[in-house]
């Protein structure tokens, strides 16, 4: 009994939150409405959310049971993510202009950050849910409201969108700063919005009619893949280097030149599920123009592509077929009923023609100078910015052979390895900063 115990208490020890910490905070979990944001009840979602947020991506860098997933899904809460990233990117376009506007610049970054920094964890745990086909069951009509954000979001990797307030030489460097991120945090949403109509795409069979027909004939989901095969937003040249995105911008090395990326492999998928699939045929009519795009796919399917995702094979042939034939394959739609998206309407219709009011009003809580104010939200939020907390679920490679790693070294806690072997053909390099490291500690203490 006393050795169970301890072995609940040291899995206790290892996660974000407590399993009944978790349970209490996804079962309570509402989405707040805009006139509360920058309120400390507001911060203390926020913060709840970013420890669900932590706590599912240790669940899944560690390989363990789900439990944040499952919790989501049998409470069904997975709607009230899709409201809270929506609501979100409304206030970024029409509150936050209005509130630079009335207020100048901030006086500071963190309380603003936390509120677009919001989208971003809302957008993370749907990505880590919706990889499991239960989740589409729970979501009910508001999938099309998910639909078309996803969409919006993949489009401005490729197309881009102005933001109400550009950098200029008088755009103070605390606005500036602020811009900076806004562009960061949309730019890694898209991305992850690319995971997540891989996965719709994935499960089509499961999503209801309606969802499918807004993929396909409103948004043509199979063309805007094809778009970002060939643009590669993931990827940019500096000073003729190639850097890739993966949660990070990182210099490539010679050994990735050929390596697909985690972000491509997503569209490679997301395109051949959604073209291969039968169901998605009666939805889909090749057109000659839809038909000239999805060749172009065929010099992108090299060697080193198909030995990496060999399930691309019968992507290959399905495009050879199509050139062969030299005509488009035709499908009947079938009548179905056109849902319009919810969430966002009835959003903007319950602040229409009041968003300069509400401005005003949040002008006093998220544009504080009071320092006592910006104390206290400061102080609800440290627990989820605890650095040793976010070590846990911040990826870290092996100091030797570079693979993820999930154990450190028990006496300088820097060396990170991705299992004892390499830790022990290590120790020769590593044992002189290690007792450095040590030294400088104490030496500290």
């Amino acid at each position: 009994m006393v050795v169970a115990w301890s072995r609940v208490m040291a899995e206790i020890k290892e996660n974000i939150l407590s399993p009944w910490e978790i349970e209490t905070f996804i079962e309570n979990f509402q989405a707040l409405p805009l006139d509360e944001f920058g309120t400390k009840k507001w911060f203390e979602h926020h913060k709840a959310l970013m420890l669900l947020n932590q706590q599912s991506i240790l669940e899944i860098s560690s390989m363990r049971e789900e439990s944040v997933k499952e919790l989501f899904i049998s409470f069904q809460k997975i709607p009230v993510l899709i409201y809270e990233a929506i609501q979100i990117e409304i206030w970024k376009h029409k509150v936050f202009p209005l509130l630079i506007e009335i207020n100048d610049e901030p006086s500071n970054t963190f309380i603003l950050f936390s509120v677009f920094y919001h989208e971003e964890l809302s957008v993370s745990l749907l990505e880590n849910v919706l990889y499991h086909a239960e989740a589409i069951e729970t979501m009910n009509d508001c999938i099309i409201d998910l639909i078309d954000y996803a969409i919006n979001n993949v489009a401005h990797l490729l197309f881009g969108k102005k933001h109400e307030l550009e950098i200029t030489d008088e755009t103070s460097p605390c606005l500036q700063e602020l811009l900076e991120k806004w562009s960061e945090l949309e730019f890694d949403i898209g991305i992850k919005c690319i995971s997540i109509l891989r996965y719709l795409a994935e499960f089509a069979d499961n999503l209801p009619l309606c969802a499918l027909s807004r993929l396909l004939s409103t948004h043509d989901l199979p063309y805007l893949l094809c778009q970002l095969i060939e643009m590669k937003p993931w990827i940019k040249l500096i000073n003729g280097d190639k850097f890739s995105y993966n949660g990070k911008w990182e210099k490539n090395d010679s050994s990735m030149e050929e390596k697909i990326s985690k972000i491509e492999g997503q569209v490679w998928f997301g395109l051949r599920e959604i073209l291969l699939n039968p169901i998605c045929s009666s939805y889909y009519e090749v057109t000659e123009f839809r038909l000239s795009q999805f060749l172009k796919l065929q010099k992108f399917l090299y060697e080193h592509v198909l030995d990496q995702i060999p399930p691309l094979l019968d992507l290959r042939r399905w495009l050879s077929y199509l050139n062969v034939t030299s005509q488009t394959l035709n499908a009947q739609r079938p009548v179905t009923v056109e849902i319009i998206p919810e969430i966002r309407t009835a959003i903007m219709e319950k602040h229409n023609k009041k968003w300069k009011r509400l401005a005003k009003n949040q002008s006093k809580t998220l544009f504080t100078k009071n320092i006592d104010e910006i104390k206290a939200t400061a102080q609800i939020l440290s627990e989820s910015y605890d650095m040793n907390k976010i070590e846990i679920v911040d990826g870290k490679k092996c100091f030797l052979c570079k693979n993820t790693a999930n154990k450190r070294c028990s006496k300088c806690k820097e060396a990170w390895y991705c299992d004892r072997e390499c830790q022990v053909k290590d120790w020769n390099n590593h044992k002189d900063f290690c007792s450095k490291i040590e030294s400088f500690k104490e030496t500290n203490d």
